[in-house]
């Protein structure tokens, strides 16, 4: 028998899409929440679709998250972001597994398939972007940093088929601020760890994310969305870089952790 599974969501107003999420997640063992205080009903439409919700106000993503793994019944965590959902080639791969897979094995990686603006993306790095979301929480431990925390496992990871849907269907605006929100974040880490920014950073690096994104991985195939999302990996690292510059000359004080929840795209 396999062991049981617990799935772990974190979100902030996710009301008009966390729906599809949880109905994903109908088949796991337990389904936990971890909300910082939405407005607009996304407690109260998890409870309906039988999720245990939790209440937390957020300070970074990696303390949330870790909240929602300590709240879980089960040893075995399947973490799931509020604008993704497990498809149904995933959720099979992952009952077809038998006993000694989740003896011989710390955790499962998935591909993530992403949606920007109706189109699926293919190219730019954007798939097949493994993910590993289901692990032992005992053979690991969460990774440093306010923003693209993981789990990082102590032991041997499996790729399974089965892609993570990730909906990032986000307006300009929404998509310009929450770069710039990652990018002060992610300067604030460096900061702390003692990087420092030097005028290469942000001068050629991100000419170099543009090109790498857009010609060498060939986002140029996805058209308009290929073309926007090479553009906004090389403003995050413009804006990380000079935030850094920024906050090694004194000029600002290093970024408070405050940033929604219920956002991936990382």
């Amino acid at each position: 028998m396999r062991p049981a599974i617990s799935a772990i969501v974190i979100t902030k107003d996710s009301a008009g899409r966390i729906g599809a999420c949880l109905e994903s997640l109908r088949w796991a063992d337990e389904i936990v929440v971890v909300d910082d205080f939405s407005a607009d009903g996304t407690s109260d439409l998890c409870r309906r679709l039988g999720a245990k919700v939790v209440p937390n106000r957020f300070v970074d993503f990696r303390e949330q998250k870790s909240l929602a793994m300590s709240l879980a019944a089960n040893d075995w965590v399947l973490e799931i972001d509020s604008d993704e959902r497990v498809s149904d080639a995933m959720r099979e791969s992952i009952l077809r597994l038998a006993p000694g897979d989740f003896f011989r094995h710390a955790g499962f990686a998935f591909p993530r398939r992403t949606r920007f603006w109706g189109k699926w993306l293919r190219f730019g790095s954007m798939y097949p972007d493994w993910k590993e979301r289901l692990y032992d929480r005992r053979r690991g431990a969460w990774s440093e940093g306010s923003v693209h925390e993981r789990f990082v496992l102590r032991g041997p990871a499996k790729r399974l088929p089965g892609p993570i849907i990730h909906e990032q269907d986000l307006e300009l605006a929404e998509y310009l601020a929450r770069t710039a929100r990652y990018a002060s974040l992610s300067a604030g880490d460096l900061f702390r760890r003692g990087k420092r920014a030097s005028w290469h950073h942000y001068t050629v690096r991100p000419v170099y994310t543009f090109v790498y994104r857009y010609v060498i991985r060939l986002g140029v195939l996805d058209g308009i969305p290929g073309f926007v999302v090479s553009v906004m990996g090389a403003m995050g690292t413009f804006l990380k870089y000079l935030r850094l510059y920024e906050l090694q000359r004194g000029h600002v004080a290093p970024a408070a952790k405050a940033v929604r929840t219920g956002e991936s795209g990382r």
